[in-house]
């Protein structure tokens, strides 16, 4: 009795799942002004400082961002869905340039480098200008505005109480809550806005 012998190619050809077109790349290429992605600096700014850069580097990655952003745009690859907000688009589109900037610049060695020195006892930082404190507190406000928009809501109302100055026993007779659950949902909300700043 002779028997039929599969092939190993039909087998995969059947068994293989087919590559699907990403769904951007239906849409046309947008070039846009390099200045629409340097006015979302501040933006970009507050992300790189969720993500955990440090300050001596932050300013780096930032342009690092807006350079890697416009030659993208520059070689067509900025196709944003027209039925979407132009302006949520590009910043969702932004949102992913940040996180592979981010991620590559906290795995690099040099970043966890540490400086060897003769004495150092002698070495003192330089004291940080005016205009740098002010930046960096706005910076850190914006990073801390969008965390708070992505917790949700309950914990933005349990930390707002707690910001205004009520105590554990206010916060809990305000939300008709126990004590115990009132602490409870206090530190839930506290954690989940240090892992959004990076902290």
């Amino acid at each position: 009795m002779q028997t039929r012998r599969r092939t190993t190619t039909a087998v995969h050809e059947r068994s293989a799942p087919r590559r699907r077109r990403p769904s951007f790349a239906s849409h046309p290429a947008i070039r846009i002004p390099v200045e629409r992605i340097i006015a979302e600096r501040p933006w970009i700014a507050a992300l790189v400082t969720a993500g955990g850069v440090s300050p001596r580097d932050r300013e780096d990655v930032v342009q690092a961002v807006v350079m890697a952003a416009w030659m993208a745009v520059e070689e067509g690859r900025y196709r944003p869905d027209p039925s979407v907000d132009p302006r949520r688009a590009l910043l969702g589109w932004l949102h992913g340039i940040v996180w592979r900037k981010v991620g590559h610049h906290c795995q690099r060695a040099w970043v966890r480098r540490e400086i060897p020195v003769a004495d150092p006892w002698r070495v003192q930082p330089e004291p940080p200008r005016d205009d740098e404190l002010r930046v960096a507190a706005r910076e850190r406000l914006l990073a801390v505005r969008l965390a708070l928009s992505r917790l949700p809501q309950r914990d933005r109302q349990m930390l707002a109480l707690c910001a205004a100055g009520h105590g554990v026993c206010e916060v809990a007779r305000t939300r008709d809550m126990p004590n115990s659950a009132a602490v409870q949902e206090i530190g839930r909300a506290r954690r989940r806005l240090r892992v959004l700043l990076g902290r």
